[in-house]
């Protein structure tokens, strides 16, 4: 089931990636580590507490789409994600955003914002509210997702970046779920450029 569903996911990016000429728009690989918390997203902007008690490890495949101009683009990306030390979740995501690059001025700097659906095989059993209380959780395999990147050029590769990014998944005020908060990842990790 696990394989297949994998499977799906990269075949259904690929086919949204693809769709922008291979000479003038680069893709790009991900690999990052980090914290994962079942906490509520605002609850963590409350009072700056993750209680993490999960490790997730994410690859992203990102492919700038379209030129916008002033170095902006409309990219996609595929996320793959999977949870370890406590509850074990494998999610994958289909997400549609912005990547500025050449952040004030400086070469091989950039953000991107994405969002799409998601899709997760086992979710998380309970989640942290405000005030650290524990709720059900409805449980959701499909809610939206929304990732933040910011990646800076390794002095050593022109291909290379050093990267910090955020992975959230929620029901988006009801649109995906009714109140369903699904869990938060920060991570570090490495980006190749090909």
């Amino acid at each position: 089931m696990r394989a297949k569903f994998l499977a799906s996911v990269f075949l259904g990016g690929i086919f949204l990636l693809n769709q922008a000429s291979a000479a003038d728009l680069p893709w790009a690989v991900s690999l990052y580590v980090g914290p994962y918390s079942q906490k509520y997203f605002g609850a963590v902007l409350q009072d700056f507490n993750l209680q993490s008690r999960n490790v997730v490890v994410g690859v992203a495949l990102d492919r700038k789409l379209i030129r916008l101009g002033y170095d902006i683009y409309v990219a996609g990306e595929l996320q793959v994600t999977q949870t370890f030390a406590g509850h074990s979740d494998t999610t994958g995501a289909v997400e549609l955003g912005l990547e500025f690059d050449k952040l004030f001025g400086y070469e091989r700097t950039s953000f991107a914002v994405y969002t799409g659906p998601s899709y997760a095989l086992n979710p998380d059993y309970y989640s942290v509210g405000y005030k650290h209380r524990t709720y059900a959780s409805s449980r959701t395999k499909f809610l939206n997702a929304v990732s933040l990147e910011f990646a800076s050029g390794l002095p050593f590769s022109q291909n290379w970046d050093w990267t910090a990014r955020l992975y959230h998944r929620s029901g988006v005020f009801g649109l995906y779920s009714i109140g369903d908060d699904d869990g938060l990842a920060v991570g570090l990790g490495l980006k190749y450029h090909f």
